[in-house]
């Protein structure tokens, strides 16, 4: 009896020292983790369901048109007023979260063009709020869905 519990300890303190290999941990520096999560070419970037069929150089840019479509669009359909004349870009910096929902973040040299069109923010953000769902951006190398920005150009211009 004292030979098969001896025999058992032995089995199980090899498996206990055998075993810890299984639990150890690697240690990465702070730059392997930014090298990895830099955005590469192979990484997918944020688009919608109808650009996806499109190659993949092509699905962004297919994505990007469609958003500045459907901000066209909606501003065409309104009798925007403008108290000077202006021929000004502005550029839309929006975010794309892990859901795929966009939102605008902000709006670079839109000053002048606000104030020559006071009700053309509302428009632009109500746009963009009621934009469909984009498949988002995708981090192939770990095969995640992260967050995204990005900056679209839109030229507006108009004459009292």
């Amino acid at each position: 009896m004292n030979k098969l519990k001896l025999l058992l300890n032995f089995i199980l303190f090899y498996f206990l020292i055998v075993g810890c290999e299984n639990f150890s941990t690697k240690t990465y520096t702070p730059q392997q983790i930014k090298k990895a999560s830099q955005w590469s070419d192979k990484d997918q970037m944020p688009t919608f369901d109808t650009c996806s069929s499109l190659e993949i150089k092509e699905q962004f840019d297919c994505f990007k048109d469609e958003i500045a479509n459907s901000i066209y669009n909606s501003l065409s359909y309104e009798d925007l007023i403008s108290n000077q004349e202006i021929d000004e870009e502005i550029i839309l910096n929006m975010i794309i979260d892990e859901e795929g929902n966009i939102a605008l973040d902000n709006v670079e040299n839109g000053s002048v063009v606000y104030d020559a069109i006071p009700s053309l923010s509302e428009m632009i953000n109500s746009t963009i709020s009621s934009l469909p769902k984009a498949l988002p951006a995708t981090k192939t190398n770990v095969g995640i869905y992260v967050k995204s920005k990005i900056k679209l150009p839109i030229r507006i211009t108009a004459s009292p």
